[in-house]
């Protein structure tokens, strides 16, 4: 567990494998977005839009009302992105991310 600079209320977590051994780590690959609220960034994104993942760590937030984005992968869920205030953090790669990404950094520096 890593607590990072403290500016969120997150930490960084280990995927386990021991709650699911078919889990693979790192996590790598494509995987479809759920908004768990409206955001600037991510304002006209599509209902199927999807990122890649390149990670065996993810961020844990405590408050709820942080989380950006959710993914599934295995048997649950994590913060793909986050947003507190003027703070933004993303746990795929916008570059690699196609049409998809294109649109979040468009919005980063259109909206943001």
């Amino acid at each position: 567990m890593l607590s990072g600079l403290g500016w969120v209320d997150a930490e960084a977590v280990r995927f386990d494998q021991n709650g699911d051994p078919g889990l693979k780590v790192p996590h790598m690959g494509w995987n479809e977005v759920v908004p768990a609220k409206a955001s600037a960034l991510t304002a006209d994104f599509p209902a199927d839009a999807r990122f890649y993942f390149a990670h065996s760590y993810h961020v844990k937030c405590r408050a709820a009302e942080d989380v950006l984005l959710g993914v599934s992968y295995g048997a649950g869920t994590f913060t793909a992105a986050f947003e507190r205030g003027n703070l933004f953090g993303a746990q795929f790669h916008p570059e690699k991310s196609h049409r998809f990404g294109m649109a979040f950094l468009r919005n980063f520096v259109e909206r943001c």
